[in-house]
């Protein structure tokens, strides 16, 4: 019964159930807008791409701003065949993608270009951790790439400078965000982004971890107009481009190639997106009655040191859970980190140069 109406779900969104892949049309389903930073400048192009380099042979069909799932019910749209594709954000299934949360368990502490961070990522999950990918075959995902985003900082109802300013205010922090907030002797409280926006304008919350364009791109400026300028933490987790496993395994060698090529240019572009959404809402802050804040001593203090201690207690967490190599998996992804770190400091702004070397160095070895 279950099946049938899954299939028939399927079936209204569009969604092609044929055995055999010839010309495909992919139903993709994003929680975010059209508009939002990893939709317009990830999921887009990636679709975009696949769709130009598939010789006539895919096309697709975007359900954006949660029209098709939503942010917590995404990863079943896609397992179940619901959707072909979708954003998923793997904190908000800390058990059944597990080691890919490990992973990413250390980016409250980091600060790192967006470009580095996603190219790490996608190359630990897909080549490095097989852990990792079993995960998400095991829910019906092919990964495709994750995401990555620019800097976190402190998005607030009310101006904060110090550590009394921010103590004890309530902070929408999910998963493994919260021990920045306790570290700032702040509360955390586990949310989806969909429901930050109320959240703020009622004051159920005080403050969300998010990059500065969100001040723009989720509209958070109308009601979180103080921005402290904490820049530590980023957020890098989850497979934004992926298909359901059972339809990648029917599709030609030549639209396995499509689609290997569009996300190396999707993860690179949705990463740059971030850069340039906080370079373009900094440069209008001051127009738009947006405060930015310089933190107090005492706040850079409390960060100082963090990104050792978040190692250690995610290590800690992951064998509570009964993952033995957690430290193997931590060590792993820092050393992605450096390699990538190094290869776009190497390109600078060519973009289209660090896409190259995404296809070489990680989908041209899947």
């Amino acid at each position: 019964m279950k099946k049938a109406v899954l299939m028939g779900l399927a079936l209204a969104a569009g969604l092609s159930v044929s055995a055999k892949a010839d010309n495909v049309n992919i139903v993709y389903a994003a929680y975010g807008a059209p508009t939002s930073t990893l939709v317009a400048n990830g999921i887009i192009p990636f679709l975009d791409e696949a769709k130009k380099r598939g010789n006539g042979t895919i096309d697709y069909t975007l359900h954006s701003g949660g029209s098709l799932a939503g942010a917590k019910a995404m990863l079943g749209a896609v397992k179940d065949g619901v959707a072909d594709g979708g954003q998923i954000l793997g904190v908000y299934f800390p058990g059944d993608l597990a080691y890919s949360n490990l992973a990413s368990g250390v980016s409250p502490a980091l600060n790192v270009d967006a470009r580095a961070s996603v190219a790490a990522w996608t190359e630990f999950v897909l080549l490095h951790c097989p852990k990792c990918r079993k995960e998400h075959e095991d829910n019906n995902i092919q990964f495709l790439g994750g995401y990555a985003t620019a800097p976190y900082v402190l998005l607030c109802r009310e101006p904060a400078k110090s550590l009394a300013d921010l103590k004890g205010k309530k902070i929408r922090a999910s998963g493994d965000w919260g021990f920045q907030a306790q570290r700032l002797g702040m509360t955390p409280v586990n949310m989806g982004i969909g429901e930050t926006y109320e959240s703020l304008q009622r004051g159920t919350v005080d403050c969300t971890f998010g990059a500065v364009g969100w001040l723009e791109s989720f509209s958070m400026g109308d009601v979180a107009k103080n921005v402290v300028m904490t820049t530590t933490g980023v957020s890098y987790s989850g497979p934004i481009l992926d298909l359901r496993k059972d339809l990648w395994d029917t599709l030609t060698d030549e639209q396995k190639q499509a689609f290997k090529e569009a996300a190396a240019v999707g993860i690179i572009s949705a990463g740059q997106g971030y850069l340039d959404d906080d370079k373009k809402v900094l440069a209008q802050a001051k127009d738009k009655g947006w405060n930015l804040i310089e933190p107090d001593q005492d706040v850079k203090d409390a960060l100082a040191g963090f990104p050792a201690d978040m190692a250690k207690i995610i290590v800690e967490k992951g064998k509570e859970r009964g993952m033995a190599d957690a430290q193997e998996i931590i060590d792993g992804m820092a050393k992605m980190l450096e390699k990538w770190q190094a290869i776009v400091k190497e390109h600078g702004d060519d973009n289209e140069a660090i896409s190259k070397v995404v296809m070489t160095e990680i989908y041209d070895k899947m």
